[in-house]
């Protein structure tokens, strides 16, 4: 073989090695990158629809007894579920400051401006399994997104729009994290939108649960509610519902890193380095 021919293959392969090199970091870049929601089936709803998930509803007759209110005031009265939608890439003229989608390429909206005393309610049940475990303290999480747009018609608290977002262990009834809230309540601090809306920009859920969880059955429930006297709205965006971290907003700086405690990126790894040596060799050859 002459040596032009032979520094043209070595060239060759050296070119190769390159290119397959990147295949290999943007494979396992993108691998890090996906969210692994594990609990929850779509989670994201990613799917743009609310497969895996239950709807239901009714109509809103007033918060049950006096402040403060909790998950045992409310009451529905049955009916067909409230509006929900699949939100992409919008702007809430109405919340002019959350950013949407909240993760990935679609976010839900439960209820709607419309009014008209609307309950929409959001459940899901998953089981907790190892693949929930957070790497950094070794312990199961449920995380998720939540941002509360209602309108504040100054109705006596118990008539007022509301929110409600709870993490149930179905193994014992536990409430693990329950937030509930009605338009302008005092202490919860509300941004003012347009008009007279007020509502709250994304707010990140972190439950940690201990390791004896693995196996129970979580239930996740996202509630959003008109006013009782039927004139005014409130709904809810919720996101990311699973065990991974949800990332920061859009425009925020994001830092990748290749987590290489995970079996999938660390099989493609060693099978494309392992291509990447064979063809290597052949190219020495």
């Amino acid at each position: 073989m002459s040596t032009h021919l032979h520094a043209r293959k070595r060239a060759a392969g050296i070119r190769s090695r390159r290119r397959l090199g990147m295949i290999v970091l943007s494979a396992a870049l993108t691998l890090a990158a996906t969210p692994a929601l594990a609990i929850f089936s779509n989670g994201g709803f990613e799917q743009n629809d609310f497969s895996g998930w239950t709807l239901s509803g009714g109509t809103n007759p007033g918060l049950l007894g006096s402040e403060p209110f909790n998950s045992a005031s409310i009451q529905i009265i049955p009916g067909s579920a409230g509006p929900a939608t699949i939100v992409g890439q919008i702007a809430d003229p109405l919340a002019p400051t959350i950013v949407l989608p909240r993760v990935g390429q679609h976010t839900a909206k439960l209820n709607d401006e419309g009014g008209g005393a609307l309950v929409t309610r959001l459940v899901q049940t998953d089981t907790v399994s190892n693949a929930d475990i957070d790497s950094s303290d070794g312990l199961p999480h449920i995380r998720f997104a939540f941002a509360p747009v209602m309108d504040d018609p100054a109705h006596a608290p118990n008539e007022q729009p509301y929110f409600y977002v709870s993490v149930k262990n179905l193994a014992d009834n536990s409430i693990l994290f329950e937030q509930f809230a009605y338009s302008g309540q005092p202490g919860v601090n509300y941004l003012n939108g347009a008009g007279s809306w007020k509502y709250l920009e994304f707010q990140n859920v972190d439950v940690v649960l201990p390791l004896s969880a693995i196996g129970q059955q979580i239930e996740l429930t996202a509630i959003a509610a008109d006013c009782s006297l039927g004139g005014h709205g409130g709904y809810v965006y919720v996101d990311g519902f699973g065990s991974a971290n949800v990332p920061p907003p859009a425009g925020a700086p994001v830092i990748t890193e290749v987590p290489v405690n995970q079996p999938a990126i660390l099989a493609l790894l060693a099978l494309l380095l392992g291509v990447a040596a064979w063809r290597g060799n052949r190219a020495r050859a």
